[in-house]
């Protein structure tokens, strides 16, 4: 019992004398404001392009669009002057973001945004915030007062318990920052004493190694899939809808005139309507309810029979550049079959 003890008495110390050399350490002073700090500045060379181009359509997504919409032909099928917007590691929160600060906000906005996801990203206000992504993505973008991305994005994600201690304790508010730190001692030190090969010469080197662009493509004729993934409370979208960003997405482009249309992807390991979990069909047909209600369009590619497996490059999502020549045209049809309806 008394080794039990002993760990106890290590434990509690050497968390209480992290908690008072952390501030020492870092540029910090607690008790400290709940969530980010964001910049004031917000990137303008993509309203820039706006205002410069005028476009009439704007393609907004993440990865995903990258490979799988060319924007060349979609102008030249449609008719339309086409943009391109498609930032990797971008979700909901972004988009958000995007289309506030630098696409409602263009002198010149256009008249149509064909926002591209995949399965629940568009309920998940917290995906891809932090981290590396906030400097990166999210900072970028963001003005100095975001409380709707504040709010939903950051606070409404923890409870009162983890909100105390975040605002009040070093080592738990800190807690990314001490892992990024680790991480990085030990990922770019041997590389850096043996090579000479600082961070950005070890970043280049593992992307061009590792970048998914080298994966090789998968050829089963079905993918295997975690059915727990595709279930539970983050598949209940009338649940979710109203601490996420698509009502402030679509109340956004209402209110500058601007028409939404979403574009649900597809992804490989639900090439059928089958293969869906009960939730997941729930989620979606909830979701084609409340955009009807709303009068936002939804393009449905999730089951089309066109995107078979051989276009995906890695095991879910992405899909490789000869897909362009796919997916581009089933788009511009649907779109072009949307717009001479109304």
């Amino acid at each position: 019992m008394r080794y039990f003890y002993r760990y106890l008495l290590i434990t509690l110390s050497g968390f209480f004398l992290l908690g008072w050399i952390l501030p020492q350490w870092l540029p910090i002073h607690y008790p400290r404001a709940l969530g980010p700090t964001f910049s004031k500045f917000i990137r303008k060379d993509y309203q820039s392009l706006i205002d410069k181009q005028k476009p009439d359509v704007i393609l907004l997504g993440n990865s995903v669009l990258i490979n799988s919409m060319d924007e060349s032909q979609f102008e030249s099928l449609t008719g339309r002057k086409t943009l391109s917007f498609a930032t990797p590691g971008a979700a909901s929160a972004y988009w958000y973001l995007s289309i506030k600060n630098v696409i409602a906000t263009a002198s010149s906005p256009p008249k149509y945004v064909l926002l591209f996801f995949m399965d629940n990203i568009l309920t998940t206000p917290d995906q891809w915030v932090i981290g590396a992504y906030f400097p990166l993505i999210i900072d970028e973008i963001a003005g100095e007062q975001e409380t709707v991305l504040l709010q939903k994005a950051y606070l409404n994600q923890l409870n009162p318990l983890e909100n105390y201690l975040d605002s009040h304790y070093p080592l738990f508010g800190e807690r990314l920052t001490l892992k990024d730190k680790i991480d990085n001692r030990i990922k770019y030190t041997l590389s850096y004493l043996f090579q000479n090969c600082a961070k950005p010469c070890l970043d280049k080197a593992l992307e061009a190694a590792f970048g998914y662009k080298n994966m090789i493509p998968l050829m089963q004729p079905q993918l295997e899939s975690n059915s727990n993934e595709w279930s539970g409370r983050e598949w209940d979208f009338n649940a979710l809808v109203e601490k996420s960003f698509l009502p402030d997405m679509i109340q956004i482009t209402k209110e500058r005139g601007i028409k939404l249309i979403l574009v649900r992807e597809k992804n490989a390991k639900m090439m059928t309507l089958e293969d869906e979990s009960s939730d997941m069909r729930n989620y979606f047909q909830e979701l084609a309810d409340h955009l009807k209600k709303e009068g936002i369009p939804l393009l449905d590619f999730a089951h089309d029979p066109n995107l078979t497996l051989d276009l995906f490059h890695d095991e879910n999502m992405h899909l490789n550049p000869q897909a362009r020549a796919v997916f581009t045209p089933l788009v511009a049809d649907k779109f072009l079959t949307l717009i001479k309806e109304k």
